[in-house]
């Protein structure tokens, strides 16, 4: 998957890419965010196909962008793929908000890190608090940076982020788990 995504945006890449990035930062971008891009999209959408479509488009649109610092690359790749894919699910499900599909098609559990208990608990949330969650706390996002990719403001993201941190952790106590504070 990531060969062929990898390749099809290299190709582009040399006719597309201007003078200020070359070929070769722009793979080792790729590198650095293809993995942790993919996991974020597989957790959201809960479809490794759908997954694997929006990473390519998102790169594809990235390197149609004007030029900026890889700061703004990410940031400019997480909102660009988390619009991606909304749009897509907006056309499945026409009228409805993105946020109500929280059932994934099919589990994923591999290359995520995540156990499966883990796991089970985290497709029990919605899918705006498991991208809360992901950009909170596998991508040490800012807040900011986080309002700016699921496009609500900064103060709202706080309360989102409380929230879904506390859902995860009232799921975890059904299931069973105790914190480590207790």
């Amino acid at each position: 998957m990531f060969a062929a995504t990898i390749t099809r945006c290299l190709t582009m890449t040399e006719a597309r890419i201007n003078e200020r990035t070359s070929q070769g930062e722009f793979e080792a971008f790729y590198l650095r965010t293809a993995r942790p891009l993919h996991g974020y999209l597989c957790r959201l959408s809960g479809d490794p196909a759908t997954s694997d479509e929006v990473l390519q488009e998102a790169y594809i649109r990235m390197i149609a962008a004007p030029t900026m610092e890889e700061q703004h690359r990410k940031a400019y790749l997480y909102k660009t793929a988390t619009n991606i894919l909304r749009d897509h699910w907006r056309k499945l499900k026409r009228g409805k908000e993105w946020m109500e599909l929280s059932h994934p098609t099919e589990h994923v559990h591999y290359n995520l890190n995540l156990p499966v208990d883990m796991a089970a608990i985290f497709e029990r949330l919605s899918a705006q608090e498991r991208a809360v969650l992901w950009l909170a706390h596998v991508e040490e996002l800012s807040h900011k940076e986080i309002g700016g990719i699921l496009n609500v403001k900064e103060k709202s993201v706080r309360v989102l982020v409380f929230r879904a941190r506390e859902k995860a952790k009232d799921l975890l106590e059904r299931a069973g788990f105790k914190g480590s504070h207790e």
